[in-house]
């Protein structure tokens, strides 16, 4: 057991492992995710032109930057800024 706990490699890779876990909780407290998991959204309410429009959602895509795609149950097609657009999910 002693020579398992005197290894410098088996030292540096539990000293890692312990500083990860301690910046992990760190960054998660407050009530903040580490990671975003929900992609699921079946509302938009959209700002587009003067005219504010509620989408329902069949499918929607993310891209580069602040676009959002969003194809609604009609199957029209919307290119929308992130700024001017809110997905919702609702029961």
């Amino acid at each position: 057991m002693k020579g398992i706990l005197m290894n410098k490699n088996f030292l540096t890779i539990f000293c890692s492992i312990i500083a990860i876990i301690f910046i992990s909780l760190c960054l998660t407290g407050c009530n903040k995710q580490l990671i975003d998991m929900n992609y699921s959204y079946n509302k938009a309410i959209c700002n587009i032109g003067n005219e504010t429009k509620e989408i329902n959602i069949k499918k929607w895509n993310d891209y580069e930057g602040e676009q959002l795609q969003i194809i609604d149950d009609n199957g029209n097609t919307y290119l929308v800024s992130s700024l001017n657009c809110v997905l919702l999910k609702e029961k």
